[in-house]
Formats: structure tokens, sequence, C-alpha cells
């Protein structure tokens, strides 16, 4: 069965393009992986998964959910999911910006029911997952009450994994341990708990993978200690 990663998170600047690009590299040489821009505002991944693009067969496509005034429109959503589902690839990933991440909340309590759309998932014969992003600081209270919405109106119809942006919590590790114990508290709904974005700032060898990153190398671009550090990175991700 093909899957669906939606990457999700109402609140900017959370990590969800870092996280986007890590699970790229990560997959950089598995052709059956497919890599979606749904970001109408920012659009980071675009920048940052330019090692994807233009390849044969296609990585890396830009979809929107805007309608003719600019507007997110979000029954778009699923003509787009539709035309994916009839891609020859078994893994999609779908970084959607801040407006798309809030606006898929305001499917489920305006236009359809969780079971409803558990039922398009299993007519397109695909496995949904939603990847949650938190981020500590000032951006933990909104992050984990987006996290909150997603797992009250999920009802274990779909997997959700939460992604901590690790550096973010550099000075509020007592903050994991409570969105750990958050997760087995309901692990009815969330499959795990995975870590990403530890990359110090002030560090050398970080300072170039952030480059990188930036840029939109792939893994070529990583030597020595750095391609140790991002390899290691890469070990994390779920």
């Amino acid at each position: 069965m093909k899957k669906m990663n939606f990457i999700l998170q109402s609140k900017g600047g959370s990590g969800k393009s870092m996280l986007a690009y890590l699970l790229a590299l990560k997959n950089e040489d598995n052709p059956l992986t497919y890599f979606i821009d749904f970001d109408s505002s920012v659009k980071s991944s675009t920048q940052q998964l330019k090692f994807l693009q233009g390849r044969t067969p296609a990585r890396f496509a830009k979809m929107n959910l805007l309608d003719e005034r600019g507007k997110i429109d979000r029954q778009r959503l699923f003509e787009n999911l539709q035309i994916l589902a009839q891609k020859p690839y078994e893994e999609f990933f779908l970084d959607f910006g801040a407006p798309e991440s809030e606006q898929f909340t305001s499917l489920f309590s305006k236009d359809y029911t969780i079971e409803e759309f558990k039922q398009i998932a299993d007519e397109l014969d695909v496995e949904f997952i939603f990847n949650i992003v938190v981020a500590g600081g000032s951006s933990y209270l909104p992050c984990t009450s987006y996290l909150d919405n997603i797992v009250g109106f999920n009802q274990q119809n779909f997997s959700i994994v939460i992604y901590i942006n690790e550096f973010s919590f550099q000075n509020y590790k007592s903050l994991i341990a409570e969105i750990e114990s958050y997760a087995k508290g309901n692990s009815d709904n969330i499959r795990g708990v995975s870590y990403f974005g530890d990359f110090d700032t002030d560090a050398a060898p970080h300072k170039n993978i952030l480059r990188y990153i930036s840029e939109g190398k792939g893994m070529n671009a990583y030597v020595f200690i750095e391609k140790i550090k991002i390899q290691k990175e890469l070990q994390k991700l779920l």
C-alpha cells in the first residue's frame, strides 16, 4: 500500500521544511519516494529540495490549495491527493505550510468527518500518516495545541508521529519529557516520537550543515565531520 506523509504544524518557523529536507536527504537514492511542496507562502522546501529537482523520473513537485482568488480551497486537497495516488511511487511526503496546516484541521470541523477522510484513503488505497512537528520555546504552546487538536479529531483512524525539533528545546529539556508522556498516554493514536534538528548554530560543522540545507545541497556536499553528523541525524528519523 502506498503511503502519504503529511508534514503538519500551523505554527510558522517550527521546522517543517527542515524536517522535509532531512527526510528527502534520507531518501535521496530511493526513486520510489516523491516530495511535494504545498506551502503557498514561504516555499522553503522548493529552495531546500533543489537536489531532488530536475531528476528523471521526477522526485519533486509544487502543488497548492489556492483558488483563483488566491484563497486556500480545502476541497483542492482531495483533487491533488487523487493525482498523487495515480503516480508510480510508493511513498509521498507532503510539506504543508502554516496556513495549509491550519486549513487541514478545518476540514474536520467544517467539511468532513475523520471517518469520511478515512474512506477517501481507503478508496485511494493509500495509508495517510500525520507527522506533527513540535518546537520549543515560545512555539511550544501553539505547537502542542495543534498536536492536541489533531489527536482529538483523529480518533485512531490514522497513525500520528510527533517530530520534536530538538535544538529548539535546548533550554526546555523538561518539556521533551512532557511530550513523551503525552505520546504514551495517547498511544492508541500516536505511533511514535522522533527527533530532528540538533544543530548548534555556534558550532562550525553545524553552521555548514545549515548552510547546505538552505542552499538545497544533496549528500555529496557533506564531507568528513559534516557527513558523520548528518548521517547520525538521518538515523533518528522514523
